[in-house]
């Protein structure tokens, strides 16, 4: 634990790189923004879903340590960071979904089947993003008697029906 302990803000660093940067470089690419516009949302989400793959190893690498250090907090913040991204990206999902509704009829006939491969694509990865986010949240959910002394096996502890133990023969 030691050892953890002493690489966990390093490897808290080279997460929040992970997660971050993609991002970072995904909205830059999308300047100026046109929220406004669905067609503009749409490349956008689309463009977020592309740079969603490293962000995602960046939150398994910071819950990986953060159990591994036994650090409680961050597992909690983990937690929620996790199910609140899976949940905006189910809504992303949504709001993409109506967004290439929308497009689809100013897409030119030549161009369509580009378009739903990339609405599929988009939205497949979406869809796995937030399941994953959302199976982190679960996996850094601290369960009940975790940390305690609630799971130390006590001699005689286990039930008769079962136990490990060898039992003496019954004397009539």
């Amino acid at each position: 634990m030691n050892t953890a302990r002493r690489i966990a803000l390093s490897a808290y660093l080279v997460s929040a790189t992970l997660i971050l940067a993609p991002f970072a470089d995904a909205w830059t690419s999308l300047y100026p923004w046109h929220p406004g516009d669905s067609r503009w949302r749409f490349g956008a989400i689309g463009v977020m879903s592309n740079a969603s793959v490293l962000p995602l190893l960046g939150v398994l690498i910071a819950l990986a340590i953060a159990m591994w250090a036994e650090q409680r907090a961050m597992r909690r913040v983990i937690n929620v960071i996790a199910f609140v991204a899976g949940g905006l990206g189910v809504l992303l999902l949504g709001l993409f979904a109506l967004d290439a509704l929308q497009t689809q009829s100013a897409v030119r006939p030549e161009m369509r089947l580009s378009f739903v491969v990339a609405s599929v694509t988009a939205g497949a990865k979406l869809l796995l993003m937030s399941a994953t986010l959302i199976a982190i949240g679960f996996a850094a959910r601290r369960r009940r008697g975790e940390g305690s002394d609630a799971n130390v096996k006590r001699p005689g502890s286990e039930p008769m029906i079962w136990s490990s133990e060898p039992r003496a023969p019954a004397r009539n």
